[in-house]
């Protein structure tokens, strides 16, 4: 009789537990269904449409399905879903976001590219498709801006991620003059390279009219010529990076280049009259290359 009632009991309390857990979940989708609408509808000249909105209680994480996304700067931006673990609402321009898109399709167009644009079109390439994550965040106190991920992954071209860490920024009263004064800390781009490098170095034969082979063994030549003249000028990190591009170029795999300077590097350095081998040198880069699928 005892054990009845309980069976009783359990069976009532798990109903009810269900029926909270389901409540508070449509309430909460509601609320940030609601905050995302307001968000958008303040933010000039951004429009976002989606199918679906979906709130992940226990880890705390939004989706949103069939997403339609134009921004101020006015790229467009399409996805078959959105997830959004972290993202500030108190600023104009959050200060931490953590966001992984599924299904991305992106135009090769000038609003998304700029002048990129009709190269990569050059090359037969009119969409990037894939994932794609974006991992940041920032501290107004030191004015320091950590890049923690910044991935897109094309099944075709290849994966592609960058990480890294700026000073001297303003996100509060950001404005585009003062990206000169921003500082480089440091910064790590790879590159796994899938028929990307394949469409490339045909570009660069039917430029130069010749064969593939032949392209790259004078493009080869060059950047041996200039790893030659690097160590005549004692530049070890140019010498590496011009090394680093021939491997590259002619076993195209996983290429990383990483900047690691002594110190952080004003970006209006680069507009002071230094030529590439200063550039290099200052910013100590150093690439390395490794089997692809390294990312």
């Amino acid at each position: 009789m005892i054990v009845s009632g309980l069976k009783k009991f359990l069976l009532s309390f798990v109903i009810f537990a269900a029926i909270c857990f389901f409540g508070l979940k449509w309430y909460v989708n509601a609320e940030v269904d609601k905050e995302l609408t307001r968000t958008v509808a303040e933010t000039p000249g951004l429009a976002l449409s989606y199918a679906d909105l979906t709130v992940h209680i226990v880890d705390h994480t939004v989706v949103l399905d069939r997403v339609d996304a134009l921004f101020p700067s006015g790229q467009h931006i399409q996805a078959d879903s959105v997830s959004i673990a972290a993202f500030d609402r108190n600023n104009p321009i959050p200060h931490y976001a953590t966001i992984a898109a599924r299904g991305l399709t992106i135009e090769v167009s000038p609003q998304n590219f700029g002048v990129l644009s009709g190269y990569i079109r050059g090359l037969g390439i009119e969409v990037l498709s894939g994932d794609g994550t974006l991992d940041y965040a920032y501290d107004p106190e030191t004015k320091i801006l950590e890049l923690k991920g910044l991935t897109l992954d094309d099944p075709k071209l290849g994966a592609l991620r960058l990480t890294g860490s700026l000073d001297n920024l303003n996100l509060t009263g950001f404005r585009p003059e003062q990206s000169f004064a921003l500082g480089i800390r440091k910064a790590v781009l790879t590159f796994d390279n899938r028929e990307f490098m394949r469409l490339v170095s045909a570009d660069w034969a039917r430029r130069m009219g010749l064969s593939e082979t032949t392209t790259l063994g004078r493009i080869s030549a060059e950047l041996d010529g200039l790893a030659a003249y690097a160590e005549t000028q004692a530049n070890e990190p140019a010498r590496e990076t011009m090394l680093g591009l021939k491997t590259f170029l002619n076993d195209p795999g996983t290429l990383t280049v990483s900047a690691n300077p002594a110190e952080s590097v004003p970006v209006l350095y680069f507009f002071m009259g230094r030529d590439l081998f200063e550039n290099l040198d200052l910013l100590n880069v150093r690439v390395d290359n490794g089997p692809a699928g390294k990312i």
